[in-house]
């Protein structure tokens, strides 16, 4: 099972959505669990979503 969590993201200022596994302390794209400062947002951490997608789909991470 996967959940959405809102963190810094990984590239410039301001939160996105995380994919972690529930039995992680870590993002999918490796980023620890810290609070973004509690906004809102609709922006998504694209590495975090391509791996979700290759976990998903059954592909090998990076291509």
């Amino acid at each position: 099972m996967y959940e959405m969590h809102l963190g810094e993201a990984t590239s410039g200022p301001g939160p996105v959505w995380h994919v972690v596994a529930h039995d992680r302390s870590a993002t999918l794209c490796g980023r620890p669990l810290v609070p973004a400062g509690g906004s809102d947002t609709d922006r998504h951490c694209l590495p975090c979503m391509s791996a979700f997608h290759a976990v998903m789909t059954g592909e090998a991470p990076g291509g």
